[in-house]
C-alpha cells in the first residue's frame, strides 16, 4: 500500500520504513525441535521499487520516529507531521470541490423505444 501511494504520488508518506515482510513467505520448514522457520520467498515487482520491497520495506518520504516520551505524553508525532504537511500543501493543491448537484446526470430510466407493430394506445 505504501509503495502504491508513492508510485501514484498521492502525497508524502510520513513515518518509519515499513517492515518489508509478509509479502510472501514459506512456512513449511520444521526444525528438529518441532519449531517452524519461515523463509521469505515470494515477492512482487513494482515500478520504481523493483523487487526491493520484500525484505527491505518502503522508505517514507518524511521520516518521523516517535520517542518513548512522545508515547508517554500521548503525542502522535507522525500524525501531527502528516497533518502539518497536508495543510501546507493546500495552497498548491487545493481540495477538490464537488460539482453542483443540479448538473449531475439524471437517474431516471430512459423511455423505452416503441414496439414494432404495436397499436397506438389511448390518448
Amino acid at each position: 500500500m505504501t509503495a502504491a501511494i508513492q508510485i501514484l504520488q498521492l502525497g508524502p508518506v510520513v513515518g518509519a520504513r515499513t517492515w518489508g515482510g509478509v509479502i510472501g513467505y514459506d512456512d513449511e520448514h520444521e526444525l528438529v525441535d518441532s519449531t517452524q522457520m519461515t523463509v521469505p520467498r515470494l515477492a512482487f515487482w513494482m515500478n520504481g521499487f523493483g523487487w526491493g520491497v520484500e525484505n527491505h520495506g518502503v522508505d517514507p518520504d518524511v521520516e518521523v520516529i516517535p520517542t518513548p516520551d512522545d508515547w508517554a505524553a500521548g503525542r502522535d508525532v507522525q500524525l501531527e507531521t502528516a497533518i502539518r504537511l497536508a495543510l501546507e500543501a493546500l495552497p498548491e493543491r487545493p481540495a477538490v470541490r464537488p460539482p453542483d448537484p443540479s448538473e449531475r446526470p439524471t437517474r431516471r430510466r430512459p423511455a423505452l423505444p416503441p414496439r414494432a407493430g404495436a397499436r397506438p394506445g389511448p390518448g
